[in-house]
Protein backbone atom coordinates (compact mmCIF):
# COMPACT_ATOMS: atom_id res chain seq x y z
CA UNK A 1 0.00 0.00 0.00
CA UNK A 2 2.77 2.45 0.92
CA UNK A 3 5.40 1.28 -1.60
CA UNK A 4 5.75 4.92 -2.65
CA UNK A 5 7.51 5.66 0.64
CA UNK A 6 9.82 2.63 0.59
CA UNK A 7 13.50 3.23 0.12
CA UNK A 8 14.98 1.36 -2.83
CA UNK A 9 18.31 -0.38 -2.13
CA UNK A 10 21.13 0.37 -4.58
CA UNK A 11 24.81 -0.54 -4.78
CA UNK A 12 27.11 2.07 -6.33
CA UNK A 13 30.61 1.01 -7.40
CA UNK A 14 33.07 3.75 -8.31
CA UNK A 15 36.34 3.26 -10.16
CA UNK A 16 38.53 5.53 -12.27
CA UNK A 17 36.11 7.53 -14.44
CA UNK A 18 33.52 4.73 -14.32
CA UNK A 19 30.43 4.14 -12.19
CA UNK A 20 28.19 1.09 -11.95
CA UNK A 21 24.86 1.07 -10.13
CA UNK A 22 22.78 -1.99 -9.27
CA UNK A 23 19.17 -1.83 -8.15
CA UNK A 24 19.33 -4.46 -5.40
CA UNK A 25 15.56 -4.92 -5.51
CA UNK A 26 15.39 -5.90 -9.20
CA UNK A 27 19.00 -6.88 -9.93
CA UNK A 28 19.16 -4.46 -12.87
CA UNK A 29 22.62 -2.96 -13.39
CA UNK A 30 23.83 -0.04 -15.48
CA UNK A 31 27.35 1.31 -15.86
CA UNK A 32 29.00 4.05 -17.81
CA UNK A 33 32.44 5.52 -18.35
CA UNK A 34 32.49 9.27 -17.78
CA UNK A 35 32.66 11.56 -20.78
CA UNK A 36 33.65 14.34 -18.38
CA UNK A 37 36.42 12.82 -16.26
CA UNK A 38 35.98 12.83 -12.51
CA UNK A 39 39.25 11.02 -11.67
CA UNK A 40 42.92 11.96 -11.78
CA UNK A 41 46.05 9.84 -11.41
CA UNK A 42 46.06 10.65 -7.67
CA UNK A 43 42.41 10.37 -6.66
CA UNK A 44 39.38 8.49 -7.95
CA UNK A 45 36.81 11.19 -7.15
CA UNK A 46 38.59 14.45 -7.84
CA UNK A 47 35.61 16.20 -9.49
CA UNK A 48 32.55 15.79 -7.30
CA UNK A 49 30.30 17.56 -9.80
CA UNK A 50 31.22 15.23 -12.69
CA UNK A 51 30.83 12.10 -10.54
CA UNK A 52 27.49 13.33 -9.19
CA UNK A 53 26.25 14.08 -12.70
CA UNK A 54 27.14 10.57 -13.90
CA UNK A 55 25.42 8.96 -10.89
CA UNK A 56 22.26 10.99 -11.55
CA UNK A 57 22.33 9.97 -15.22
CA UNK A 58 22.62 6.28 -14.31
CA UNK A 59 19.84 6.52 -11.74
CA UNK A 60 17.64 8.06 -14.42
CA UNK A 61 18.42 5.10 -16.72
CA UNK A 62 17.33 2.77 -13.92
CA UNK A 63 14.14 4.77 -13.38
CA UNK A 64 15.28 5.72 -9.89
CA UNK A 65 15.78 9.47 -10.30
CA UNK A 66 14.23 11.40 -7.42
CA UNK A 67 13.50 8.22 -5.48
CA UNK A 68 14.41 7.76 -1.86
CA UNK A 69 17.25 5.23 -1.73
CA UNK A 70 19.25 3.10 0.64
CA UNK A 71 22.78 3.24 -0.74
CA UNK A 72 25.80 0.98 -0.43
CA UNK A 73 28.68 2.88 -2.02
CA UNK A 74 32.18 1.57 -2.67
CA UNK A 75 35.33 2.84 -4.31
CA UNK A 76 36.63 -0.38 -5.86
CA UNK A 77 40.21 0.69 -6.60
CA UNK A 78 43.00 2.90 -5.27
CA UNK A 79 42.31 2.35 -1.59
CA UNK A 80 45.79 1.18 -0.58
CA UNK A 81 46.34 2.15 3.03
CA UNK A 82 42.65 2.98 3.39
CA UNK A 83 40.54 5.85 2.24
CA UNK A 84 41.44 9.34 3.42
CA UNK A 85 38.80 11.18 5.42
CA UNK A 86 38.16 13.52 2.51
CA UNK A 87 37.57 10.53 0.18
CA UNK A 88 35.13 9.01 2.68
CA UNK A 89 33.28 12.31 2.90
CA UNK A 90 33.08 12.65 -0.89
CA UNK A 91 31.71 9.11 -1.28
CA UNK A 92 29.12 9.59 1.48
CA UNK A 93 28.07 12.92 -0.01
CA UNK A 94 27.71 11.33 -3.45
CA UNK A 95 25.43 8.70 -1.92
CA UNK A 96 23.35 11.32 -0.15
CA UNK A 97 23.11 13.57 -3.23
CA UNK A 98 21.90 10.53 -5.19
CA UNK A 99 18.89 10.33 -2.87
CA UNK A 100 20.32 8.09 -0.18
CA UNK A 101 18.47 8.45 3.10
CA UNK A 102 20.85 5.79 4.45
CA UNK A 103 24.37 5.55 3.03
CA UNK A 104 26.74 2.71 3.89
CA UNK A 105 30.36 3.19 2.83
CA UNK A 106 32.37 0.05 2.08
CA UNK A 107 36.07 0.71 2.67
CA UNK A 108 37.63 -2.31 0.93
CA UNK A 109 37.91 -3.28 -2.74
CA UNK A 110 36.31 -6.74 -2.64
CA UNK A 111 33.27 -6.37 -4.87
CA UNK A 112 30.10 -7.47 -3.11
CA UNK A 113 27.40 -9.68 -4.54
CA UNK A 114 23.82 -8.47 -4.19
CA UNK A 115 23.19 -10.50 -1.04
CA UNK A 116 26.29 -9.11 0.67
CA UNK A 117 25.35 -5.54 -0.28
CA UNK A 118 21.83 -6.04 1.09
CA UNK A 119 23.21 -7.48 4.33
CA UNK A 120 25.20 -4.26 4.90
CA UNK A 121 21.97 -2.29 4.56
CA UNK A 122 20.17 -4.57 7.00
CA UNK A 123 22.89 -4.00 9.63
CA UNK A 124 22.12 -0.28 9.71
Amino acid sequence: MFDFFKQIPVYIKISTNKIEITNLKTGETVSKTAMDAFSTSRIVVSSFINADSLIRSLLQELGLARQQLKVVIQQVESVEGGLADIEKRALRDLGEQAGGAHVILIEHTKILNSGEALSYLEMK
